[in-house]
């Protein structure tokens, strides 16, 4: 005590602590906290002092039983706040303001709630300090305070709201700020914390729509490669923290109660099934705006007048084809999309309706507003599909998804020559017993493809027994062999380079008096062309031709006779060039000719090819000129063919006469009334890079193209791409980092094998073995079969960063894909994989095992 009427902050908390032995729980303060406080101020006051110390009341009321905490706001009433700075007088204001509580929730504060009061008397401090950043204050309390948020406290939550609010008015400032969280991240806590308001975040996420929107797209307005890779990167991560943000608005409260619940609640996402009666009767009203607010149904609809202009703006954006070249990004906003798409369709505000909805935000309007006439047919479009059976569609798609990962895993499979592999997918496609039960009949019924799959691909790995057991399973459940299945085997012989087993095959079909036609005529003679055989393979056509002219001169049937027609004198022309036969080629076209064989686009561009490539103008010349007078127009894979050619002279051109040329090409494509495909662009692609960084312009305008039309690039558009990059000099890995993060490269399954391994290589090279092995990991993981060659740069690199228990276990994964390569039953394959140069360097490490050296002694003894 210092003086009479005034109480010190140690006789406060013994107040508190004393003030509290009434029975009632409820009211009861913590004896733990009582003591610290003692501590804190370093004097112990008697029951008489605090009794001295309490002032009477002037109007007595009538005795009777009075909580405890009245008793403790009447004894503060005049007490002077004690003098003092910094952590402490701050944690005695917490101390005062929490003996106000009316209803703690135990009877008992345990050690843990000491420190968190101690944070938030902190936190406050922090708040209160202009200099202190509030990125810096949310730090502090994401780590110290938010994980409680689970445990009820006044406090904790009113000071949790004033940093919250001070965040999210903040961040629209800098929405690329890495130092403030994503705004989903600021949603997330906001729900959990309860303070998630509807109108705010509408607003935050409105401005974020904005922003995203301001972010061009053009590739004219960047100066290099890498500053429009790393402004698409940035506009991706924003596209990516709208559609978290939106997720999080879909999260009911009730369960988001604890700190993450939020974030694991938005990882799948459910919208509610909408009414279609409901839609309508809305749409007709002129309230479409209700449709979308029942999205949401734990907000009221007068709360989300906001939240539904921005659902529609945000619609915009994602409908937008360049936004549209991600699969991951296309499957996590299809359920929004479609759902606010289907709502709009009945009824789509008029352009005129937009402008006032995004006033405030003239960038968004103007956007939008932009977008419109684009998204109208794509509204009526997807009215028409609302009658389709949703059930059947999803059944449908189930099955689908079931055989395509056959489908994959099977080419995988034949992709690496695993015989273990192609086994294993078929015992899962089949079934482990040796008579499938009825209904997995039934669905094996359906797969016919699949059969001649696993057919060509036991015909590639010289496996005809096992070829003709899955021929027998064919015609247990009833599946008939066709004509593709006999493709199939000639096509898996053509894989194995056995020109003795294609020609058995033919016998074989010949002998069934299966009747024959085109395709299989063809596949045999481009068979034999490829595999090293032109004169059996002419001899072939010429026996098609001659039985053909037997069967009419006779009038007899024949189950061997085709007419022939210009696709095995295609694929007879494909390979004689391929050969550098290029005399034989042109004796074919005149053999063509004498039997009445008219050439078509494919006649032509395969003549061209090579004329191109060797700068015979003249000739390519001579050829349109052939084209024209036979009515054959050109294909998108003419003009591929010509545009190769062109674009490797533009080495000299400036940037801009180079983006000229390329836009120009793409033009003339399009006004030909060709579509290009990704063929066309990744041979654009590969040559302008070959120039190096001299391209770089035309490169983007490229790249922009195909991200305009809503395309995603290929596995070897990427795989060329990060080769370009680490063949700079110096290299630039970080430009192949920022390419897998902004295009989310590592979510998309349709990024193969040869990318990753590349990659892999391309970091070891830089000495970045970090990245490599995290890449590395992953692969194996996935079950993928990583090269030896990719394994020896990265075992090098390991050795080379003294990293050895990582090169070990990289000696483990080769020892672990060695049956894949000794069962293939390909002539030596065991030898040459004991005698890659991975091994010679693992053994020159010493980190073979005795498992291992006896095997590679052995292959390397001769």
């Amino acid at each position: 005590m210092r003086h009479r009427g005034v109480v010190c902050s140690a006789c406060r908390s013994k107040l508190l602590i004393q003030g509290s032995g009434t029975p009632r729980p409820r009211w009861q303060a913590s004896r733990d906290l009582g003591t610290a406080a003692q501590a804190a101020g370093g004097t112990e006051t008697t029951d008489s002092t605090r009794k001295a110390s309490r002032p009477r009341s002037k109007n007595p009321a009538p005795a009777r039983h009075q909580p405890p905490w009245v008793e403790r706001q009447r004894a503060r009433r005049g007490i002077d706040e004690v003098e003092s700075s910094g952590p402490l007088a701050v944690f005695r204001k917490v101390l005062d303001a929490q003996a106000k509580e009316t209803d703690r929730p135990t009877s008992t504060t345990p050690p843990a709630n000491l420190e968190l009061y101690k944070d938030v008397a902190k936190l406050e401090e922090m708040l209160a300090q202009s200099n202190i950043p509030t990125s810096t204050c949310f730090r502090f309390f994401e780590s110290r305070i938010y994980p409680t948020i689970s445990q009820p406290n006044r406090i904790r939550d009113r000071v949790s709201k004033r940093l919250m609010t001070r965040v999210a008015s903040e961040k629209p400032n800098d929405f690329e700020s890495g130092d403030l969280p994503s705004v989903t991240r600021i949603s997330q806590i906001q729900l959990e914390l309860g303070l998630l308001d509807p109108k705010a975040w509408a607003t935050m996420t409105t401005r974020l729509l904005q922003h995203i929107c301001r972010i061009s797209t053009a590739p004219g307005d960047y100066t290099t490669i890498e500053s429009y890779e790393n402004a698409m990167a940035r506009r991706v991560t924003l596209l990516q923290d709208l559609i978290g943000n939106w997720k999080i608005f879909n999260v009911p409260r009730i369960v988001a109660l604890r700190a993450g619940d939020a974030a694991k609640a938005a990882q799948e996402p459910r919208l509610p099934s909408l009414d279609m009666k409901t839609i309508s009767w809305n749409s007709k009203k002129g309230k479409s705006h209700l449709s979308i607010a029942a999205l949401f149904p734990q907000y009221a609809p007068n709360q989300l007048q906001t939240a539904t202009y921005a659902a529609i703006a945000t619609f915009v954006l994602f409908s937008d084809p360049y936004n549209r070249t991600d699969r991951v990004m296309r499957q996590e906003t299809a359920p929004f999309v479609d759902a606010v798409g289907m709502i709009l369709s009945k009824r789509p505000p008029r352009k005129d309706q937009l402008g006032p909805m995004f006033e405030d935000y003239p960038d968004l309007s103007q956007y939008v507003t932009s977008r419109w006439s684009t998204v109208l047919p794509q509204l009526a479009g997807q009215s028409k599909l609302q009658g389709v059976d949703q059930k059947i569609r999803a059944n449908h798609a189930a099955r689908a998804q079931t055989m395509d990962g056959i489908h994959r895993q099977l080419g995988q499979a034949l992709k690496t020559r695993s015989l273990e592999a192609v086994d294993r997918t078929w015992k899962g496609f089949w079934g482990e017993a040796t008579t499938p039960t009825p209904e997995r009949a039934g669905r094996l019924r359906n797969s016919a493809e699949l059969f001649n799959y696993f057919i060509m691909a036991y015909m590639g790995m010289r496996q005809p027994k096992r070829a003709i057991d899955v021929w027998n399973c064919m015609v247990q459940i009833g599946v008939v062999p066709t004509l593709k299945t006999w493709n199939s085997m000639i096509d898996g012989c053509k894989r194995a380079r056995n020109p003795a087993g294609l020609k058995a095959v033919w016998q074989q079909l010949i002998a069934a008096g299966i009747a024959l036609d085109t395709p299989i005529w063809t596949a045999r003679i481009a068979g034999l062309i490829e595999l090293g055989e032109p004169e059996a393979g002419l001899a072939a056509l010429d026996e098609m031709a001659r039985l053909w002219n037997e069967r009419a001169a006779s009038g007899k049937d024949s189950s061997s006779a085709v007419r022939p027609s210009i696709e095995p004198v295609n694929a007879a022309l494909a390979g004689l060039l391929r050969l550098d036969r290029v005399a034989v080629a042109k004796s074919l076209l005149a053999w063509a000719a004498r039997q009445g064989i008219q050439p078509d686009i494919f006649t032509f561009n395969t003549l061209l090819r090579p004329m191109v490539r060797q700068g015979l103008s003249d000739e390519v010349a001579n050829i349109f000129t052939m084209m024209k007078n036979q009515g054959v127009e050109a294909d998108v894979a003419t003009f591929t063919i010509l545009i190769e050619g062109a674009l490797g002279d533009m080495g000299d051109q400036s940037p801009e006469r180079q983006v000229e040329m390329v836009t120009s090409m793409l033009r003339d494509v399009e006004a030909a009334g060709v579509e290009a495909n990704m063929i066309t662009y990744a041979k654009m692609v590969h040559v302008l890079l070959q120039q190096g960084d001299r391209a770089g312009e035309s490169v983007k305008a490229v790249l922009a193209h195909i991200w305009g039309k809503g395309l995603e690039l290929t596995s070897h558009i990427y795989t060329m791409l990060a080769e370009h990059y680490f063949s700079r000099d110096p290299p630039d890995p970080q430009a192949v980092t920022t390419l897998i993060a902004s295009r989310r490269l590592q979510e998309n399954r349709d990024i193969d094998r040869v990318f990753w391994e590349r990659v892999i290589k391309g970091y070891c090279q830089v000495g970045d073995v970090d990245r490599a092995l995290r890449l590395f990991e992953r692969l194996d993981r996935s079950g993928s079969r990583i090269t030896l060659s990719t394994l020896y740069e990265l075992l090098v690199a390991l050795v080379r960063a003294q990293r050895m228990e990582a090169a070990s276990a990289i000696v483990d994964v080769a020892w672990k894909f060695r049956d894949q390569l000794e069962q293939a039953d390909v002539a030596d394959d065991g030898g040459r994989f004991w005698k890659h140069r991975f091994w010679h360097r693992a053994e020159q490490y010493g980190l073979l095992r005795e498992c291992h050296l006896a095997s590679f002694q052995a292959a390397n003894s001769a």
